[in-house]
């Protein structure tokens, strides 16, 4: 049974004398004195005849037999100006026009392009293989997300919501999306964004956790369907990686589906034959007859190696679910860190303007409404939120706490994964977490809800995906201190460390000068419980500060779980500054500060406000209806 019909535009393509069925551009050598582009046409004539091609004040004149003609032009540009992804540089694109005629017949075709390199190294080390991507020769730490369709009905879906959620990746100091292989092939649109905004594309093609049929008619159409999707994207710029399909080598090897289907030892043969020929054969041909060697960037299926399995973190690309799935401890991420984590997630329930949207003004809000439960699809999702939510919180009763509380649950979790990855480097390369975004108003993975807006693992990520990265492992008493630089420059400066209790009080200081290197994670010291003499690890924070080049870094780092923090009744105070921004202030510390103004997105949310500092807020609206929340609000009784 067809469940959707054809949902795109259809188009009926006529032509006279001359048919552009494709051009494409292959970067035949880049350095920093010039790049030599070669342009490929395809041009279908109906005659022997000649054209001219004009192009960046060039005239080329150009013989064509009847039939199909292939033919390239060769270009220099001097003094390239490189593509960068977000945070390395600049995003520069150049942009050509090209006008093809035959006496009054005339094809337009426009290229924009940015010129970059990209590799995807393997290269096998003592504890197994590496899997990282070079740009322009510089290895590249990627930081980014999973992407899923944006609605189940993407005819809906407008311009304005890729650039909301485009530019809401980049705000997060993302460089790469990875588009997920239980979705679509997007939109040009999203592809053109990327390639503006510099955000890297893995790009799965469309298979997922499943097996696929084997026979002619169907490969038939996976052999076209790949051929039609590469030609469509191969321009862009941002395309990092073909992947064939999410999770089917893995669901093969672990999933157990040849008992739970009753397949005999000859239907498993046929099956893995088929599943062979599709990822092994049909789509790494075809990439191999239209893409240059420097753009045939395949990985048959992701992850390479499933969670449950030690080479999962020692080769390839990791899909790490021992946390949620296995109910591991936040801190295994700690521990289970792979070469690659292109999949980990937890779930948040989406912020409460988008949770009011799904109730009328007569409802309730309430966790255990049957409107709530509804949107949640996994079958353990609440049980395991609020396991989760006992191990590290207070559970509030509240449902506007409750809901606070879980977006906090989920940014915790996935922030201490994050610095694990990235304190790793080199030996871990990237970190994609699952996921970005919704396909309907739920409690998801997602960091961004159904309506776009930032839950606090959002703003979280943010954080966490800052060039320069001042991070703490804790292993047992000692407090190892790192600081991650993704910059391609050196840094040079104090580090200032303190222990400061909840009043503003500090019991311990020290100083450290500092240098370091770029693109690097560099651990500047190490410290152990001697430096909590004088007071309690429940009642004060390690604050660390950085400062090199007239930048600031910070990170305060708490020694206790959230739910065993000794907090106090804090009083924030507001200054206003203009309609939409203000100077917000405390007496003591207020932990995980909670702006809610629901028609508002500010530019930093759920942070730590710590005792006689300011900090300077800003919203993209004018503010009208604020509310402000701290953790203390939620575990008040119990400090009462």
């Amino acid at each position: 049974m067809v469940t959707v019909a054809i949902y795109k535009p259809i188009e009926l393509i006529s032509w006279n004398n001359l048919k552009l069925n494709d051009l494409s551009y292959e970067i035949v050598k880049l350095d920093k004195n010039q790049a030599k582009v070669k342009f490929k046409f395809i041009i279908q004539s109906e005659q022997n005849t000649a054209v001219e091609i004009n192009f960046n004040q060039k005239i080329i004149t150009q013989k064509l037999t009847k039939g199909i003609n292939h033919f390239s032009i060769d270009e220099t540009i001097h003094n390239p100006k490189l593509w960068w992804p977000n945070g390395m540089g600049e995003q520069y694109l150049y942009d050509y026009q090209f006008k093809i005629k035959q006496g009054n017949e005339q094809i337009f075709k426009y290229l924009k392009f940015g010129l970059r390199t990209i590799e995807l190294v393997q290269e096998k080390d003592e504890v197994g293989s590496r899997f990282y991507f070079k740009v322009n020769r510089v290895p590249t730490y990627i930081k980014g997300a999973n992407y899923i369709p944006q609605d189940n009905f993407v005819s809906r879906v407008s311009k304005n919501d890729y650039e909301k959620l485009i530019n809401s990746s980049v705000e997060a100091n993302m460089n790469m999306i990875r588009i997920w292989g239980g979705g679509i092939y997007e939109d040009d649109y999203f592809y053109e964004l990327c390639d503006e905004k510099g955000l890297l594309v893995w790009q799965d093609f469309m298979y997922a956790c499943a097996f696929y049929p084997g026979d002619q008619d169907f490969l038939h159409n996976v052999k076209q369907e790949t051929i039609d999707q590469v030609n469509r994207l191969k321009n862009h710029t941002s395309i990092a990686l073909w992947c064939g399909n999410n999770e089917i080598d893995e669901a093969w090897k672990n999933w157990g589906y040849q008992k739970q289907m009753g397949w005999s030892k000859q239907d498993s043969l046929s099956i893995w034959k088929d599943y062979q020929t599709t990822f092994h054969y049909i789509i790494p041909n075809v990439l191999d007859s239209i893409l240059p060697k420097s753009e045939n960037r395949y990985w048959p299926s992701s992850p390479s190696v499933g969670w449950g399995r030690k080479e999962s973190l020692t080769q390839g690309d990791s899909h790490y679910w021992g946390v949620w799935w296995g109910m591991e401890s936040f801190e295994t991420y700690e521990k289970k860190v792979p070469r690659f984590a292109s999949e980990y997630g937890f779930q948040g329930m989406p912020t409460l303007k988008t949770v009011k949207s799904m109730f009328s003004e007569k409802d309730t809000l309430s966790k255990n409404s049957a409107i709530i439960l509804a949107h949640q699809k996994h079958p353990k999702g609440w049980e395991t939120i609020n396991e989760y939510m006992q191990r590290d919180y207070v559970v509030p009763t509240d449902f506007v706490q409750y809901n606070y509380v879980s977006q906090l649950l989920q940014a915790r979790g996935i922030q201490l994964a994050i610095e694990a990855h990235r304190r790793a480097k080199p030996y871990n390369m990237g970190s994609l977490y699952w996921q970005l975004n919704d396909v309907w108003p739920v409690t998801s993975w997602s960091s961004l809800d159904k309506l776009g807006n930032w839950k606090a693992l959002h703003y979280q990520v943010k954080r966490s995906f800052e060039n320069v990265l001042i991070s703490v492992e804790k292993e047992e008493n000692v407090y190892k201190i790192y600081i991650v630089n993704d910059l391609l420059k050196d840094l040079k400066g104090k580090v200032k460390f303190s222990v400061v209790d909840f009043n503003g009080n500090k019991h311990w200081t020290n100083d450290k000068d500092v240098i370091i290197l770029s693109n690097s994670s560099t651990k500047i010291m190490e410290l152990t419980d001697e430096i909590l003499k004088g007071t309690s690890s429940t009642k004060a924070f390690l604050r660390i500060e950085f400062e090199s080049n007239g930048e600031k870094y910070s990170r305060n780092y708490f020694f206790e779980k959230p739910k065993d923090l000794a907090l106090t009744k804090s009083t924030i105070k507001i200054k206003k500054i203009s309609h939409n921004q203000f100077e917000i202030s405390t007496n003591v510390l207020a932990k995980d500060v909670y702006l809610l103004d629901e028609n508002n997105q500010f530019d930093d949310n759920f942070f730590d406000l710590i005792p006689n500092e300011s900090r300077i807020i800003s919203g993209k609206n004018t503010i009208q209806n604020l509310k402000i929340y701290s953790l203390y609000d939620t575990m008040n009784v119990k400090n009462q």
